[in-house]
């Protein structure tokens, strides 16, 4: 399966007009708010469970690891919204995910092949926290990664990747 660039992106961009957000960084609990999902931030997580979206008393929760940084949390939620919003019939191939059963799969398969449905909740969660069209407001020339990640609350990882991808764009 080939990843929906092109889909997630414009889904994720249509999800932040949907909630009215238009600059830097991207509340996301407006989003998760507007996608009818609860929130919660635990600290018992093991250190390889980000987040989850899972279940709870009667509801849906975006759970969070609060070990880490909160650009990490931000990822990570952005990450398991698109899990949430476009993976919902992969689950049925799996065992329940609840609280005390997290999910068992790895990002990668074994030939070392990361996952497409992993590589589709990356692309919508760079686009969900780095959208193209506020990257273009907000960016200047000679803006590092490190400019970019401090004006929209993301990773210097997220914010390079941001800028690689929508390179073409940024110079047009």
């Amino acid at each position: 399966m080939k990843p929906r660039t092109t889909f997630l992106r414009k889904a994720a961009r249509q999800l932040l007009k949907d909630c009215g957000i238009t600059d830097p960084p991207v509340d996301l609990q407006i989003v998760i708010k507007k996608c009818g999902l609860g929130y919660d931030e635990v600290d018992y997580f093991e250190d390889d469970v980000a987040a989850i979206i899972i279940p709870m008393e009667g509801r849906v929760v975006a759970v969070v690891n609060q070990k880490t940084s909160l650009t990490r949390r931000r990822f990570s939620l952005a990450h398991e919204l698109c899990h949430h919003l476009f993976h919902k019939d992969r689950g049925a191939l799996q065992d329940i995910t609840t609280i005390d059963s997290p999910p068992e799969y790895s990002e990668y398969d074994e030939a070392g092949k990361k996952d497409p449905f992993e590589t589709e909740a990356d692309i919508f969660a760079g686009e969900l926290l780095i959208p193209l069209p506020m990257l273009k407001k907000h960016y200047r020339p000679g803006h590092t990664a490190e400019d970019v990640a401090r004006i929209f609350n993301v990773s210097r990882g997220a914010a390079s990747i941001a800028l690689t991808s929508h390179f073409s764009a940024l110079f047009k």
